[in-house]
């Protein structure tokens, strides 16, 4: 008789069992819908902190270098950057100036180079007149990208490149960089935000050239 049981009852532990491993998977695919939802949240949080402290701290008609060292402190951190700089263009004197150099974490003087090279990445941007994203570091050799001392000493290189040119028209006035050691870093959204700090900054630079 207990075998009979048994076997009436093996089909229904064994359909149990298939409901129970269901919920779990249920569970587990929330679980991570949520995490992503919250990691969202938390990106969009640090995208909305880092644009009010900009416009906070971004004053018109500031020194570029002052206005360079203040967008540093704002977005290195936040942002995990591994480089960053600010670079300024004169064109009359063929000249691409660095006002403010983060790299290997320090500050770090870079000689100008002539504009019409067009040697690097930067020179590309201020050509193109529009951002450059560079996702990877074979994608920035390729490219054009140009090694400093400090990189080709210690091996540290960026894989991931992001400009944005400063000011409008014809001619812009500069770019500032963001670049990160991994492959990839910046997502749409994280860009948008570096293209409007681009913008915060050349605003406040075309403050101080006004009359």
């Amino acid at each position: 008789m207990g075998l009979f049981t048994s076997n009436k009852q093996d089909p229904a532990l064994a359909e149990r069992d298939e409901r129970l491993q269901r919920m779990e998977l249920e569970q587990r695919e929330v679980k991570a819908q949520v995490e992503d939802l919250q990691e969202l949240v938390r990106h969009l949080d640090e995208d909305r902190d880092l644009l009010l402290g900009a416009l906070a701290g971004l004053r018109p008609g500031e020194d570029p270098g002052v206005l360079a060292q203040t967008l540093l402190d704002l977005c290195f951190k936040p942002m995990d950057l591994a480089c960053f700089y600010v670079a300024l263009a004169d064109w009359d004197q063929d000249e691409l100036r660095f006002v403010l150099y983060q790299e290997g974490g320090r500050i770090r003087s870079h000689p100008p180079r002539r504009l019409s090279e067009g040697r690097g990445l930067s020179e590309k941007v201020l050509a193109g007149r529009q951002s450059i994203y560079i996702r990877t570091l074979e994608a920035g050799r390729a490219a054009g990208s140009l090694l400093t001392a400090a990189e080709e000493a210690t091996g540290l290189i960026p894989h991931s490149w992001y400009g944005v040119p400063l000011g409008w028209g014809s001619r812009p006035t500069g770019l500032v960089s963001f670049q990160s050691f991994h492959t990839d870093a910046f997502s749409e959204s994280r860009r948008r935000v570096m293209d409007a700090l681009g913008a915060l900054i050349s605003t406040c630079m075309s403050a101080r050239q006004a009359p």
